[in-house]
């Protein structure tokens, strides 16, 4: 598993270029310049990749590298504490309803087994969950707070933003579905579209 990086932010700085410099030369909207700029954007289209690299006088393998990344997590908490809150669902006007859980929170260790750039890191830190959830027992909003000690790992191996965006993109996954796999046919049953939060999770130690 890896990422593209796009690298149009570093040749624009090599070569005097601002976004609006190369709109007025291209005919790319500030749109795709600012998503590749960013990384933002999921793909780019032949005819994008060719107005660049005339532009920037460069080959599609300077614009465009790939980076190999590829974690590995597992919670390692074997018995979590939970905390749940429940709510009423109201079905008529009458005030009819039932009791269902609409929060659980727990905490977790997790390990992390990363592979980066031919190299293996193998580090644990701590982990703060909120799942939101309604009255169909979906899951419909994730409260991740991580460590500290993550974000310093990854700082350690000077990964670029974009990868360590992709990180906390897989971190967050990860624990949405072990979630709804731990707590499936109890308290969740499914997942809608889920809303997500995050925060630095303080005054927490890895084991």
């Amino acid at each position: 598993m890896g990422l593209i990086h796009c690298n149009l932010r570093v040749l624009m700085a090599e070569r005097g270029l601002n976004i609006q410099k190369v709109k007025d030369r291209t005919s790319l909207s500030r749109t795709t310049i600012s998503n590749l700029y960013n990384n933002l954007g999921s793909g780019i289209q032949y005819g994008t990749l060719l107005e660049l690299c005339e532009l920037l006088k460069c080959q599609p393998g300077d614009l465009l590298t790939y980076i190999e990344i590829d974690p590995e997590f597992e919670v390692l908490t074997k018995n979590p504490d939970v905390t749940m809150e429940e709510d009423t669902y109201i079905t008529d006007e009458e005030g009819s309803g039932y009791n269902f859980v609409s929060s659980i929170q727990t905490s977790l260790n997790i390990s992390c087994k990363l592979r980066y750039e031919g190299n293996t890191y193998d580090f644990t830190f701590p982990v703060e969950v909120i799942y939101g959830i309604d009255e169909k027992k979906e899951m419909i909003h994730f409260t991740s707070g991580v460590s500290p000690i993550f974000d310093y790992k990854l700082y350690e191996l000077n990964l670029i933003p974009h990868a360590e965006s992709y990180m906390y993109y897989l971190l967050d996954d990860f624990l949405m579905v072990w979630g709804h796999d731990f707590f499936y046919g109890n308290e969740i049953e499914g997942m809608s579209t889920v809303t997500m939060e995050r925060y630095t999770l303080l005054d927490k130690e890895g084991e």
